[in-house]
């Protein structure tokens, strides 16, 4: 008789052990794992799609449905943001205008740079009123309101609204009324603010102390002058009459020869010299030179602000 050999279980043939899988696919085909799968293809999609947006013209029909219902930035000042949507509210109302004009509108790269400095400006002063503490006077926006519907009634006003910008009586108030009578309030605001006209006060005081020591009228003038716009030293030959209120008493008691004190003007401040008088029938003709310093404007304000907070553009880059 054969013996045969004793085979232990080391020895016998094993049918190979399948690889553990990764614990990572294990994850994965939990519930936690396939939502977090739903979650990361979400964001995927969002980004792609975002990427999208900001590719295409902000006219593009993707760009406008999605941001519909997704809040794109169109650009932010400071955190304050607008979105594609209400960027495109203003944009749409008008290409509208120009239609209804007849007339074509500016190329659209152009129509959104212009879109978006008034948007950063408006934002701005925003800003720039609740440091100053202006809170916007309501009575001022109904009564500003009522002065442009006067001539059509409300009626037609609000007809002729719809027409050329589709915008109701509200949207109107809300987006131009409510803006303009802001900045019109800020604009007193800072023009009446001290601390922001001292340059221009002190470079008026200098040049008067200047012609009081005995210098040139005129050379003083044309040397101040020289920081500003278009500002004329010589106004020529002015009627008495037309000369307004808030300097006409000053130039009207000076002899030939003569100059003013710091007059403080709405919008600037002006010493004036008599040069000649002419008494022409019913009415008086003043030669007269002026040195004028203009006041910091609202803009200049607004222009400074700008460069000290965050400014952000997605649509409307120059």
């Amino acid at each position: 008789m054969t013996d045969v050999p004793f085979s232990t279980p080391e020895s016998m043939p094993q049918e190979p052990t399948p690889a553990p899988s990764p614990v990572w696919k294990k994850v994965l085909l939990t519930p936690k794992g396939k939502l977090a799968i739903g979650v990361l293809a979400i964001v995927v999609v969002f980004i792609l799609v975002t990427m999208q947006v900001y590719a295409r013209p902000v006219t593009d029909n993707l760009v406008r449905t999605m941001s519909g219902f997704i809040p794109y930035p169109a650009l932010s000042v400071d955190g304050k943001t607008v979105t594609i949507k209400e960027f495109l509210i203003e944009y749409d109302a008008l290409q509208k205008y120009f239609g209804d004009l007849g007339e074509q509108a500016p190329p659209s790269d152009q129509l959104e740079i212009a879109i978006a400095d008034t948007l950063v400006n408006k934002i701005a002063i925003q800003k720039l009123a609740v440091e100053y503490g202006v809170e916007l006077d309501t009575d001022r926006v109904e009564q500003y309101y009522q002065d442009v519907i006067a001539q059509d009634g409300e009626e037609a006003f609000a007809q002729n609204l719809l027409e050329t910008f589709g915008w109701t009586p509200e949207e109107f108030k809300t987006r131009i009324v409510e803006s303009i009578v802001l900045a019109l309030q800020m604009t007193d605001a800072v023009l009446a603010d001290t601390q922001a006209q001292q340059s221009r006060k002190e470079l008026i005081d200098t040049a008067y102390a200047r012609v009081q020591t005995g210098e040139d009228f005129a050379t003083v003038a044309k040397e101040v002058h020289a920081g500003f716009d278009a500002i004329e030293s010589d106004l020529g030959y002015v009627k008495a009459s037309v000369i307004p209120d808030t300097w006409a008493s000053q130039v009207t008691a000076l002899e030939e020869g003569q100059i003013t004190g710091i007059v403080d003007l709405p919008e600037g401040y002006a010493v004036f010299k008599l040069e000649e008088k002419i008494v022409a029938g019913e009415d008086t003709q003043l030669h007269l030179l002026s040195i004028t310093v203009p006041k910091v404007s609202l803009e200049e304000v607004v222009d400074e602000y700008l460069t000290t907070v965050k400014v952000k553009r997605y649509v409307g880059e120059e």
